[in-house]
């Protein structure tokens, strides 16, 4: 997955849909653990202004 911060808000709704604890937030920035990210695509599907894509 990944995010592009040009779009994203910041909302943290992927870091509360995330099973895998794969999402966190550092200062104004998503960051998505790809080793933790299991690419279930519930992140993408929860986004309300679609920033998080499939890479």
């Amino acid at each position: 997955m990944q995010v592009d911060m040009e779009e994203c808000g910041v909302c943290e709704d992927c870091i509360d849909v995330c099973m895998e604890e794969a999402i966190s937030r550092k200062a104004y920035t998503i960051i998505i653990d790809t080793d933790k990210c299991d690419n279930c695509g519930e992140c993408v599907d929860v986004c309300p202004v679609g920033a998080i894509y499939e890479d």
